[in-house]
């Protein structure tokens, strides 16, 4: 048989999908590398008036459907997820719910990006050229998503997300192995720790994702410890919320042709490392650097990811603090997404990993 001849299979052609079991329909995508799955189809519908009644009733209900498709053997440890709802509010186009393989989460900063471009290109709402603005409510509030089209696909995805500002800056801890750490608390839709990766004498390529994950791993354990940031009264988690993420400042490289502003890794609790550049990791960036005087509102900053991906960011406005809440900068950001699959998920009730497993 020539190496170009297919093998006939005739036989699967006509095989039916068990009738057993739950069966979940999704679409996959990438932002920048970082993928998302959106459920089209097989998920029990959320109870609930508005998204944070939504979110929780997830969570009470449906983490062994969430597990099943962001666990092994369905899913990876990098994958993010998304369900629709009915929207909360007059005039939106959808609800949203995000998941990652550590729950049911408010916001997804790729997700955002990602989804946009799902919903426009698969005809789950209309596309019109150029732009085509989708509303969307999530438990975090309402966000704006605007889809540049070209040629009947979607070229780019940009949304505004705030406010983001600066929890506690030049903090510094020693830990076993590492030495100083030095960090600045931000907040960007969760609790993020922004180290200077050179600081450790780390860098943000690729081969260096080993010891970074080391490094970002063992400054969230102090964190969220009980001696760490999150157990001190007036520390990050003032409500007792859990600090997710540790970003990897860095300078661009120079071995891309058009060279970015920016480089940065996102490193989460699970040892996971963030494709893309980070979304919303981009919005915390930018409200340190306001802090600290090294950027102008409506200055557009490009920021490369381990994977070579790119998004932009700029601020665009600032939020006051009322009645005791901080207040921050709102942000830009934009970024590009593509289809990479349409899936049927098989979830039978005598399959041993039916709510999959972590490793």
């Amino acid at each position: 048989m020539a190496d170009s001849d297919v093998l006939p299979l005739p036989v699967l052609h006509d095989w039916a999908l068990p009738s057993h079991g739950l069966r979940i329909e999704t679409i996959d995508a990438h932002a920048g590398g970082q993928s998302l799955r959106l459920v089209l189809n097989g998920f029990p519908s959320m109870k609930g008036n508005t998204m944070l009644e939504r979110l929780a009733y997830a969570r009470e209900h449906f983490d062994h459907l969430r597990r099943a498709l962001m666990h092994e053997p369905r899913g990876h440890r990098a994958l993010h997820g998304c369900l629709l709802t009915p929207p909360q509010f007059n005039g939106s186009h959808f609800g949203v719910l995000f998941m990652n393989q550590a729950g049911f989460s408010a916001i997804c900063g790729h997700g955002i990006i990602a989804l946009a471009t799902m919903l426009l290109e698969s005809g789950l709402a209309e596309l019109k050229a150029p732009e085509t603005l989708l509303r969307l409510d999530t438990a975090m509030g309402k966000i704006r998503a605007y889809g540049q089209v070209e040629h009947d696909q979607v070229d780019r995805v940009f949304f505004e997300f705030g406010p983001a500002w600066v929890v506690a800056g030049n903090q510094r801890v020693g830990l076993l192995d590492w030495g100083d750490i030095h960090y600045d608390l931000t907040w960007a839709g969760s609790f993020m720790a922004m180290v200077d990766a050179a600081s450790l004498r780390l860098s943000t390529a690729g081969e260096s994702s080993a010891r970074l994950v080391e490094a970002g791993k063992a400054l969230l354990f102090w964190m969220n410890s009980p001696s760490g940031v999150a157990g001190r009264e007036g520390g990050a988690a003032l409500a007792g919320a859990r600090v997710e993420s540790v970003v990897f400042t860095d300078r661009p490289t120079r071995r891309r042709k058009d060279m970015a502003d920016a480089r940065q890794v996102c490193v989460y609790e699970n040892g996971s490392i963030d494709r893309s550049p980070g979304a919303l990791a981009i919005c915390a960036r930018l409200a340190l650097m306001k802090e600290r005087g090294q950027i102008d509102a409506g200055v557009p900053m490009s920021v490369e990811g381990i994977t070579g991906s790119i998004f932009r960011g700029k601020l665009v406005g600032e939020e006051p603090g009322t009645d005791g809440v901080t207040g921050g900068v709102i942000c830009e950001i934009e970024g590009q997404a593509w289809i990479t699959g349409r899936h049927t998920f098989l979830i039978a009730e005598d399959d041993p990993f039916a709510q999959g497993f972590s490793m």
